[in-house]
């Protein structure tokens, strides 16, 4: 087994690509070895340092638990920091600075759209209800400061709120600041500090956890009032993903974190925790090789596969887009044409800004004959198909095409300079993992509560399903976070 090298106290280096770690199988959670000492006791224990860990530790510490994070890297490595930085969030001052309207009911019905009426409806529901606190915690906690909202297409529309600062992507800049905010609360981090198994009485009730430390030693921590489990999902673990996914599935890049390697089905199988939507996947558009993220840019303009004619309906959310290329272009290529009258827009600008500095490429020509030449695409295929297009849509029969193209308002492709960016349908997320219940505890197969145990952000499942609305992940997994954090704080005071 690879054991961790070092570990760090509060050492912060968010800049660069984390290593892939080695996984760990967790050894039997209640006995204990000779080996392993009983160690500082605390109230609560969060496993994982991203945006759902540090919202628990932050909530646990301010309802005045003693809690510490154990981190298996040598900083935040998880999605977060590979995020834009969107939260999904209604109902918000920053759109009500903006004079925005919006309902309840519209959001948890876009909401149950995305997943196919397959998202938990109680859960889906609190969601959309708790999504402004989100927004509210983070600006007054942990100072994030949010971009103008920009009216996206549906299912984005005005709730997109977009982490705001000089770190790029956002994501990264929320990692800072919610750092900065664990660390002025005092609480300890112990990055390269590797969670191995969950400690649980013989009545599976969690009492700890056990963690392998920077010379390879092996130390138990209790946990009064329980351990919350924020490691993610498991999109870089290739066979699980073959396990639950398929093979295909596998091959696709990755857009997130590459050491997210399935601790929340690993460390809690010896529970009994009911599993859901363990074949589903948040997926989106990358540029593999070098990680530029287009997104939702796959909107405003038309996509095309390497023979030069359309394979998707643009109206698709750049989710659906990713899911669904590896199954219809097996070289999973493609590219997103657009033309010089959305550049300025935004979505648009802050995407195409992403690609150069990336340095990935961008094919651009004054006609598109030019543009297509320079990108390797077939001209005249290119140009036939840019043509029928935008005949379709000035005649507002865009729906007839082949594939249609359904969006409200079609973007037209004539005034140059034209402009191609080439991507892959990447993985950046599992959907699946424990179910929780509004507390945010555990549920076993029996649909009960494991007692201790609680979990958050992508080490949950049940909330999505096949699709979600930009900036849901982070949402989620601050509303989880804090209840999870309020919670395991409660139960270790005999509150709970």
């Amino acid at each position: 087994m690879t054991q961790v090298k070092r570990r760090s106290f509060l050492k912060c280096g968010l800049a660069g690509t984390a290593a892939t770690a080695a996984s760990l199988l967790p050894m039997a959670a209640h006995a204990q070895s000779a080996e392993a000492k009983q160690n500082q006791d605390y109230d609560v224990i969060v496993v994982g340092c991203g945006c759902a860990g540090m919202a628990a530790a932050i909530e646990a510490a301010d309802k005045g638990a003693k809690v510490a994070i154990f981190e298996k890297m040598s900083r935040p490595a998880g999605n977060t920091i590979f995020a834009g930085g969107h939260f999904n969030a209604t109902n918000t001052y920053v759109q009500k600075q903006q004079n925005m309207k919006d309902t309840l009911d519209d959001f948890y019905k876009d909401m149950m759209i995305v997943s196919q009426q397959r998202g938990d409806q109680a859960l889906t529901r609190q969601y959309c209800e708790m999504s402004g606190s989100a927004i509210q915690w983070l600006t007054d906690t942990c100072g994030i400061k949010w971009k103008p909202i920009v009216e996206e297409v549906f299912p984005g529309r005005n709730r997109g709120h977009v982490v705001d600062g000089k770190l790029k992507p956002g994501g990264a800049q929320l990692s800072k600041q919610m750092l900065d905010t664990v660390k002025a609360k005092k609480i300890p981090v112990f990055f390269e500090s590797k969670v191995i198994s969950l400690l649980n009485d013989p009545a599976l009730r969690v009492t700890g956890v056990r963690v392998v430390d920077e010379d390879g030693e092996v130390t138990d921590y209790a946990a009064k009032g329980g351990v919350i489990l924020c490691t993610g999902g498991f999109h870089a673990n290739k066979e699980m993903v073959c396990r639950y996914m398929g093979g295909d599935v596998a091959w696709m890049p990755i857009r997130g974190s590459n050491v997210l390697q399935g601790e929340n089905i690993t460390l809690t199988q010896h529970l009994f925790p009911k599993y859901v939507n363990m074949n589903q996947f948040h997926a989106g558009p990358i540029h593999g090789p070098t990680r530029a993220n287009p997104s939702t840019m796959v909107n405003y303009g038309i996509l095309v596969k390497n023979d030069g004619t359309r394979f998707l309906d643009e109206v698709e959310t750049y989710v659906s887009v990713a899911q669904k290329m590896p199954k219809i272009i097996p070289e999973n290529w493609a590219f997103i044409i657009i033309d010089s009258q959305v550049v300025d827009i935004p979505t648009v600008k802050t995407r195409i800004d992403r690609y150069k500095r990336a340095k990935a490429p961008i094919y651009e020509g004054a006609t598109v004959a030019e543009m297509a030449e320079k990108a390797g695409l077939p001209v005249d295929t290119v140009v036939n198909v840019v043509k029928e297009y935008n005949d379709a849509v000035k005649a507002g029969k865009a729906a007839t095409l082949t594939p249609p193209n359904t969006l409200e308002k079609p973007r037209l492709i004539e005034k140059g300079p034209f402009m191609a960016f080439p991507f892959q349908g990447g993985m950046t997320a599992t959907f699946g993992g424990p179910k929780i219940t509004a507390k945010s505890e555990v549920l076993n197969t029996e649909d009960k509560p494991i007692p201790g145990l609680y979990a958050a952000g992508n080490a949950i499942g049940g909330i999505f399903y096949s699709d979600y609305i930009v900036g849901s992940q982070l949402t989620a997994a601050v509303i989880w976070g804090r209840i999870a954090g309020e919670e395991a704080a409660k139960r270790a005071n005999g509150k709970a």
